[in-house]
């Protein structure tokens, strides 16, 4: 049986604070889906725009390595054969073995969706072909795209494909006008990086030294929402009933001494290159922004943890969302509040 949706999980918290930390929550989870999409599809196309631009790839790399080795320089001869004929015949091939195993494996799984056979396997036809023809265009169109357009308008483009993309599947989960208004906030700053982008993709190590920053630390920052942490609560299991409490108690304030050691840390950092006025060294951004999301993730948990400090204190248990969406706590009187709850 499927779980509860994220909403529906959120009617279960008790108070005001656990449901705007589940909102919170939520745009954790969308901040996070597009930092890893943003990296991929922007090193996915720097790795495109210096296969066909480098005046020795790194096909033609290995085959001088293999035909000449290392030791010595290889001779001009060698070299223009590479780069003029081996390395286009061998790229050649590769993108011809791709297409048509992608176009069999497309005709192959259309077949047996219609016939609900799994083991069915259609002759080859000259529809698997013209597939094959199309999905090899299209990686020459590609190519053509990412070395001729500005890097600027490409990314432009694939950002307004992926909203309308995600958008549709919004609509049809009922969520379109919650899913146009984030969306329509969320693209004013991604705008404003996309007009900075400079010519070819030499920028995305710059924003993927921002990006990994949000991946790891807004990361941080879930898994401390779902108690998926290390914590100091060694021997929680082993304590008297009437000690639990005082050794969570304990467990979280040293919890929140650290976050808040390590926010100041990292608010200190974030004042310094912002006083500093400094950018990154390609992507023309403030280069605050790569201990922004260090200040925020370690704000997040503090204020969580610290929540989870004053229910503690006051005798209250509070509970949290397991790995498969469910409320976990530990203490009977928690999970008779939960099971009231819900």
């Amino acid at each position: 049986m499927a779980g509860p949706s994220l909403d529906e999980r959120t009617l279960r918290y008790r108070d005001g604070f656990e449901a705007i930390d589940a909102a919170v929550f939520r745009l954790e989870i969308g901040l996070m889906s597009f930092s890893l999409l943003a990296m991929s599809v922007t090193y996915f196309l720097k790795i495109v725009f210096e296969a066909v631009i480098a005046e020795r790839s790194f096909v033609d790399s290995f085959l001088l390595r293999w035909l000449h080795g290392v030791e010595t320089q290889p001779p001009k001869e060698l070299v223009e054969a590479v780069h003029g004929i081996y390395s286009p015949t061998i790229v050649s091939i590769m993108l011809l073995i791709t297409g048509i195993g992608a176009a069999r494996t497309i005709t192959v799984q259309r077949a047996r969706d219609a016939s609900g056979d799994e083991t069915m396997r259609p002759p080859w036809s000259g529809k698997t072909f013209a597939i094959a023809v199309a999905i090899i265009s299209g990686f020459v169109a590609l190519a053509t795209l990412v070395v001729n357009v500005h890097s600027a308008i490409l990314c432009g483009v694939v950002y307004a494909v992926a909203v309308i993309a995600f958008g549709a599947r919004a609509k049809k989960r009922g969520g379109l006008t919650s899913y146009a208004v984030m969306w329509a906030f969320f693209s004013v700053p991604v705008a404003i990086l996309i007009a900075r982008i400079p010519g070819q993709y030499a920028w995305v190590n710059d924003l993927s030294k921002v990006l990994i920053m949000y991946v790891g630390f807004i990361g941080a920052s879930m898994a401390s929402r779902e108690r998926k942490h290390i914590v100091l609560n060694f021997g929680r299991r082993l304590w008297p009933e009437a000690q639990k409490r005082w050794v969570e108690g304990f467990s979280l304030t040293v919890w929140l001494l650290f976050d808040l050691l390590l926010l100041a840390l990292a608010f200190h950092l974030f004042e310094i290159q912002r006083s500093a006025g400094s950018t990154l060294s390609i992507l023309s951004i403030p280069e605050y922004h790569v201990s922004l999301p260090v200040v925020l993730a370690f704000a997040l948990m503090a204020l969580r943890v610290g929540v989870d400090l004053v229910r503690v204190v006051r005798g209250t248990e509070s509970y949290f969302v397991g790995s498969d969406g469910q409320p976990v706590a530990d203490e009977p009187a928690a999970a008779a509040s939960v099971e009231a709850a819900s």
